[in-house]
């Protein structure tokens, strides 16, 4: 029964796929932190949600983006892989 509550709230978590975070550089720029679950969003989703929120194209921070791997508890529970994309959007002009 302790399993249960714990699956729960890893599931719940999971089915939200694409989640971003907002953020102002030292330039004023506008950019984005997404984190993108491998359990429902593929890596292309997730830039495609990056393409939504800079409508104006944005700039890959790769020093900042990476995957986040969670490691086999041996428990039989499996916990995909989360992407997290950070991105810097392209001012209009």
């Amino acid at each position: 029964m302790k399993k249960l509550f714990f699956v729960i709230p890893l599931m719940l978590s999971a089915c939200a796929s694409v989640t971003p975070q907002q953020f102002t550089t030292q330039n004023g720029k506008v950019g984005y932190t997404l984190t993108c679950s491998e359990f429902n969003t593929s890596w292309e989703q997730c830039q495609t949600k990056a393409g939504a929120l800079c409508s104006q194209g944005y700039e890959v921070d790769k020093q900042q983006s990476y995957t986040e791997h969670f490691p086999d508890s041996g428990d039989g529970i499996y916990r995909p892989a989360n992407n997290h994309l950070t991105v810097i959007c392209k001012n209009p002009g």
